[in-house]
This record gives structure tokens, sequence and C-alpha cells, in this order.
């Protein structure tokens, strides 16, 4: 189990997957987690355990359940993508809890991740998207370090107009030096 100061990771499991099926077919959670997407399918819960297993006999990717301290789970993070060669990968995360938007849980747990991804992954590079209607999210990641690399040009179809894709990147060195800062130099 991963540890932070609002939450904690563990392993998505099989008895997670009706929660997980509830959050994923939400439209309102997912048009935040997908970048401005409707859901695209209802899944099944079988397509969500074809989905658990699947990831869990890859080494480039991982899917955690995130927790409250006290235990309840309240989303999901994930990594994708590692590539060995450039030390590198994809994040995402779903706060599914309607209730505890914007209270600081999504950071935390992707500050999680990242210190996973950093100290024991030993990765060079973090990057993720999302759209630039998606303000709370955006200072999320500029939080966490995150520098806007770039954005896409209309990329996003949401609610009947084109918005941009922001694609933000995050180096080890940027994150523990931030790391250090907001924890009063301790490592």
């Amino acid at each position: 189990m991963l540890i932070g100061d609002r939450t904690r990771l563990r392993p998505l499991e099989r008895q997670d997957l009706p929660l997980w099926q509830k959050w994923m077919n939400d439209p309102e959670v997912m048009y935040w987690a997908s970048g401005g997407y409707p859901p695209m399918t209802m899944f099944s819960l079988d397509e969500l355990e074809k989905l658990l297993e699947r990831d869990r006999g890859r080494e480039d990717a991982g899917r955690y359940m995130v927790e409250t301290l006290e235990g309840r789970p309240i989303g999901t993070v994930s990594y994708r993508e590692v590539g060995a060669q450039a030390r590198a990968c994809t994040v995402g995360i779903n706060i599914g809890e309607k209730d505890l938007w914007g209270q600081g849980y999504g950071t935390d747990a992707l500050r999680v991740l990242l210190r996973y991804l950093f100290l024991q992954w030993n990765l060079h590079r973090v990057e993720l998207d999302t759209w630039d209607g998606n303000i709370r999210a955006i200072k999320s990641y500029l939080k966490l370090g995150f520098v806007e690399e770039g954005r896409l040009r209309e990329a996003r179809f949401v609610h009947g107009e084109y918005r941009n894709k922001v694609v933000m990147g995050l180096l080890r060195r940027e994150f523990l030096a931030l790391e250090g800062r907001s924890r009063g130099g301790r490592d």
C-alpha cells in the first residue's frame, strides 16, 4: 500500500469492480476524467474484469484504487506506456466520488503515485493530458509541478464545440525539488 497525506493507494481488486463500474458509467465523472468526452459505452462488470486482468499481466501499466486514509474508496489512478529506454510513462486519475471533488484528494493521490514512479521505478518523466476546460485538474497538475508543454488545437469535441487538448509533463528533478520544498527539505 502506498500512503500519502490524505489518501492511500492499493491495487484494484475484483471486489472493487461494481464501484469502478459505477464511476466508469457515470456521465459526469467520465466527462471530467476522459478529457471532455462523454462515456462512449456503458461498461459491464465482465468488460471491466477483463480490463483488470489485462492490466495485471502488463509490465508497462498499473491501476490502483484511491482510498481516503479511513479506507473509503474514492477513485482510481493509473500509469501506462512505461518506456524503458526513456524511463517515461503516462498517468491518469479519476476521483469518482463527486462529494469529494475539489478537496485535494486527487492532488494527494497523484502525488503518491508520482513518488512511487520517480523514487521506486526511477522514471525520468511523467506526462498526462486533459482539455482546456478542465481548470480544476490543470490547477492540481500545476500544484504538483507539471508544466504545460503544448496545446493541440481543437483536438477535443466537448458539448458541441472544439476545445484544445492540453499536454503536460513533469521531470523527476522538478518533482523532487518541489517535494523538498513542500516537505521542509526532507527526502
